[in-house]
């Protein structure tokens, strides 16, 4: 089986955007929403839907320093559910990301990439 999971659209607010755990020792995680957008055929209004993220390690502490609210970004990971409190959630666990400087419309968009082999790359 496949638990492979592509998403890309802008992200939310990043009031709450933080670090949490231990940031030395990479032992921590952030979390973050991202949006997106479709039209639907039959009724011509636009939708959208929040998805929850989640990053860790080296990730999470590039993606907190570099991410910006309403920024376009595609997101590579894996889809896990997580019960806390009696509430259920599903999360997008984030194995790479890349942010746009705008939305990918022409070829000419400049593009940062983060993933797992290049963690070690300061691509900022």
């Amino acid at each position: 089986m496949f638990n492979d999971v592509f998403l890309s659209g802008r992200l939310g607010k990043l009031e709450h955007l933080q670090l949490r755990g231990d940031p030395e020792t990479d032992n921590c995680c952030c979390y973050f929403d991202v949006a997106s957008s479709y039209y639907s055929k039959t009724t011509e209004e636009q939708y959208t839907d929040w998805i929850h993220c989640k990053a860790w390690g080296k990730q999470a502490k590039r993606f907190v320093n570099n991410a910006a609210e309403g920024m376009f970004v595609e997101v590579k990971g894996r889809l896990k559910n997580e019960k806390y409190n009696d509430q259920e959630r599903t999360y997008v666990i984030v194995t790479g990301f890349r942010f746009y400087k705008t939305a990918p419309r022409s070829e000419n968009t400049e593009s940062i990439e983060m993933n797992g082999d290049e963690l070690d790359k300061n691509e900022f």
